[in-house]
């Protein structure tokens, strides 16, 4: 009882934060959390003037306002987390789906704790291997590898170790965001058509989101599921 209520608190307070700096909050988010992540689902969180730029499309132009301000937001998204559930973060990641207006915020506590949180589903050495195979595809393959569901919709994939010198040598020369564009658009690509969800988990993801904490090496992956079918 006390985790729904926590659960509500944490909903309702990161809409009214969103709808407090974007003008427009999501229509709903959906929370759920373990012992090393917290992740929020947005639906239909679209302001009107990006609605307007995606028509002319804008889309990374939006991209780059929201990273902006979701930057700003990161010390105060810790704040309520540590405040509602009492977990302290260590990075909060997201990205978005600008297509169909939705999104992810992944939070994760102390990657140290990944060792000791190991969790078998079906399909995971076959995911573990594609995304390992196309990691190694786009730029190396990974040192080190987890996976997890944070709710029946949500399977998280943090991978660290993944850049090759001349992608940290761009970073170094200020080519961030250059990088993140041709990384989001290469690696989606191949998970797209190359991870068969279908024959991992007998399930079609409706959503697919990647991150990087370039300073830290790590990236995120994250597939959300139309339904809350058991895994």
């Amino acid at each position: 009882m006390e985790n729904r209520m926590a659960m509500t608190q944490l909903t309702s307070q990161m809409g009214k934060l969103l709808r407090d700096r974007f003008g427009k909050g999501p229509e709903s988010i959906y929370v759920s959390a373990n012992e090393v992540c917290v992740s929020m689902h947005f639906r239909q969180f679209v302001s009107v003037v990006e609605k307007i730029m995606l028509q002319q499309n804008k889309d990374e132009a939006v991209r780059d306002t929201r990273q902006l301000v979701m930057d700003l937001l990161v010390p105060e998204f810790k704040a309520l987390i540590l405040r509602t559930l009492g977990l302290e973060l260590q990075h909060i990641y997201y990205d978005w789906n600008l297509d169909n207006h939705s999104g992810i915020m992944i939070g994760l506590v102390d990657s140290s704790l990944f060792d000791r949180y190991q969790e078998s589903y079906r399909g995971k050495e076959y995911i573990h291997r594609q995304v390992e195979r196309i990691s190694a595809e786009a730029e190396k393959m990974p040192d080190a590898m987890h996976s997890f569901w944070t709710n029946a919709r949500t399977l998280v994939i943090v991978r660290s170790g993944i850049l090759i010198k001349l992608e940290k040598e761009l970073l170094r020369a200020g080519y961030e965001p250059a990088l993140r564009v041709a990384k989001r658009a290469l690696e989606k690509s191949l998970l797209v058509t190359e991870v068969d969800m279908n024959q991992a988990l007998g399930r079609t993801p409706d959503g697919i989101y990647l991150d990087w904490k370039f300073d830290q090496d790590q990236s995120i992956i994250v597939f959300t599921f139309p339904s809350e079918t058991s895994t």
